[in-house]
């Protein structure tokens, strides 16, 4: 691992991480944009094919009698989500990938001062992908114990201990998983409040501030009111009355196809906007995690 190290600061951390992500920042982007977009675009052609289908299915029954028939309605239900579901598991594998590519391209940042070759960096994910998906599948399984509102406290407490897992992946090719929770636990441990402190600032930033200046310019150029006008159509086509039924009767809040597309385009433009700011995300971490590092190093060289 080449060796780095800036003033023993969060703002340092934090300064020098965003200086190199908007220096950057194209690049990074470029590299992000099918991870993310392919997402949306996977789930828009498996909603928008089936979505048309299903409106479509009395004229096509009328017209082609081969259709009037569940097992072929299903058939080609199942064939029309292909497509969407293609480009979604590809683009959502390029996102994980990036966990652990956006490391080594910071790192390459810091050494040379230059970021080519993306599949070069995403080597250090894919020529180790049998761990690398143990890895995440560990991270699934706490993230859905977490998920539990008794473990919340506890879930948000290893978080944090975890939060170095791909910095270690990436920079110790020799790690195993159980090796790379350790280690993050190690570093972490003793840096903890700073540890939570660089994780509220960058979500501050990339999930409310940059989020909301998003989302005025969206609604400036008038596509949040485009889209939400989509969503509103086809959140009509469900079956909210019997809903709304229940909801009244325990005197709940009842649920409008304006509300509805109101939080879908809520939730996209966060979606974009989180996972195109990935990259700001990682780099910060990649220096915390080698100045922490870097300190455990000389702390250990000391006490010999």
């Amino acid at each position: 691992m080449a060796k780095f190290k800036i003033k023993d600061s969060l703002w340092s951390v934090l300064g020098e991480g965003l200086k190199i992500y908007f220096t950057n920042f194209l690049k990074f982007t470029q590299y992000m944009l099918f991870p993310v977009f392919g997402q949306v675009i996977g789930v828009a052609l498996i909603f928008g094919l089936t979505g048309w289908f299903t409106f479509a299915l009395p004229y096509l029954t009328e017209k082609y009698g081969f259709l009037n028939n569940f097992t072929t309605i299903t058939f080609v239900l199942l064939l029309l989500t292909l497509p969407g579901f293609a480009i979604f598991l590809k683009a959502f594998w390029d996102y994980l990938v990036a966990y652990g590519a956006l490391n080594s391209m910071t790192e390459a940042v810091i050494t040379t001062g230059k970021l080519y070759d993306f599949k070069a960096h995403n080597q250090v994910v894919t020529s180790r992908t049998g761990t690398f998906i143990f890895l995440l599948l560990i991270i699934s399984v706490l993230s859905l114990i977490a998920i539990n509102p008794l473990f919340w406290v506890l879930g948000l407490i290893f978080f944090i201990y975890f939060i170095l897992v791909f910095q270690v992946f990436a920079f110790e090719p020799d790690a195993t998983v159980t090796s790379c929770f350790k280690h993050s636990f190690n570093l972490v441990k003793g840096n903890f409040g700073r540890t939570f402190f660089i994780m509220f600032v960058l979500a501050l930033i990339s999930h409310y501030l940059i989020n909301l200046g998003a989302m005025a310019l969206l609604d400036a150029v008038k596509l949040g009111e485009f889209f939400k006008g989509i969503f509103e159509n086809w959140a009509s086509t469900l079956p909210l009355t019997d809903i709304n039924g229940t909801l009244e009767y325990f005197k709940m809040q009842t649920i409008t196809p304006l509300m509805i597309a109101n939080e879908i385009w809520a939730s996209a433009v966060l979606f974009v906007v989180a996972g195109l700011t990935l990259p700001m995300r990682s780099i910060c971490w990649t220096l915390w995690y080698k100045n922490l590092s870097e300190n455990k190093s000389e702390k250990k060289t000391k006490g010999k």
